[in-house]
């Protein structure tokens, strides 16, 4: 992969709370996606914990979010894009505790480049799941929301993965707004409603390298955010929101 592709793509990682496993994460991804350490956005979320020192030791680009949630800290990372006076390509998302496979990053990028697409999902569906990473109320809160996207839009998907590139000037027609956990399906569904080019592709999905999951580590935070995701999809199908 060329210089001049990867230099022209934005990695956003939330991260909150990862002291633990996120030196290895980033290490990974730094060593297996190509993307150079200018190209890397973490946010830390709140963290409590070493997280953010560890990745300033780290030499990575560190931006302070205090208001907690997956959306709040996307949204910051995007807005210091556009404040810096940057425009780059594309924006790729990924988490900061291990699950996701650097080499699926470079599959990510030269999918979403070779191709006139506006957005790459990454499918842990379609490829292998290690034993463990994915709990059974994410199984079926995946299959759910795959489905209501299915009788509503005829368009068939299998998951609605954390790990994703889109293309800037896409995400900004979008005007995401969502705060914690509804950021994934309302960039999914606004992009439907748009007509944007998306497309699945198979990635693979590990355990995460340490402490246990802020979506699916316990069952009661489990129910919160599928009751979340329902919303935040149903309200996009009464409300919609049009491109300007």
């Amino acid at each position: 992969m060329s210089i001049e592709k990867v230099n022209n793509v934005f990695c956003i990682i939330p991260a909150r709370d990862e002291e633990e496993g996120i030196e290895r994460a980033l290490s990974g991804i730094l060593a297996g996606s190509g993307l150079q350490k200018p190209n890397f956005i973490i946010v830390n979320n709140a963290s409590k914990d070493q997280t953010a020192n560890i990745v300033k030791r780290m030499g990575l680009l560190c931006l302070n979010c205090p208001e907690i949630g997956y959306g709040n800290a996307c949204l910051l990372a995007l807005d210091w894009i556009k404040n810096s006076g940057l425009s780059p390509d594309y924006i790729l998302f990924c988490d900061a505790d291990g699950s996701d496979d650097p080499s699926d990053i470079q599959k990510l990028i030269h999918v979403i480049q070779e191709n006139d697409d506006d957005l790459v999902i990454g499918s842990r569906t379609l490829g292998e799941v290690e034993k463990g990473a994915l709990s059974p109320i994410q199984i079926f809160g995946n299959a759910l929301t795959c489905f209501l996207i299915r009788i509503f839009f005829r368009r068939k998907f299998t998951d609605m993965g954390p790990l994703r590139i889109i293309r800037y000037s896409s995400i900004l027609r979008l005007q995401m707004e969502d705060p914690t956990w509804g950021w994934n399906i309302e960039m999914h569904v606004k992009a439907l409603q748009f007509g944007l080019a998306i497309r699945e592709i198979s990635v693979n999905y590990r355990k995460r390298f340490a402490g246990v999951s802020k979506i699916s580590g316990t069952l009661s935070m489990s129910i919160r955010v599928g009751i979340k995701i329902l919303y935040t999809f149903f309200r996009l199908i009464l409300f919609r929101v049009h491109s300007k």
